[in-house]
């Protein structure tokens, strides 16, 4: 029997303001994808863009749980 692939769901992030570079830690939730965040550095308001479904996919180098099981439903992979 073959092995599955495994996928991690990240337990936290840093999203990065596209306003002033500015790097906020941020815990991922597996029920909330964020849809916007406050600057710490700069104070700006940073919403999702429309391509995008939520600031995790957005603004981090990671992807937000709801992506990742989509992905690993269509993949095969194994999450956790």
């Amino acid at each position: 029997m073959a092995k599955k692939r495994i996928q991690k769901i990240p337990k936290n992030v840093i999203l990065k303001c596209p306003s002033c570079s500015g790097k906020n830690k941020a815990i991922v939730s597996i029920d909330i994808s964020p849809q916007s965040f406050i600057c710490p550095k700069c104070n700006f308001d940073v919403k999702n863009p429309l391509t995008q479904c939520c600031v995790i996919c957005a603004f981090s180098d990671k992807k937000c749980p709801r992506t990742l099981f989509m992905e690993a439903r269509v993949k095969g992979f194994e999450l956790r």
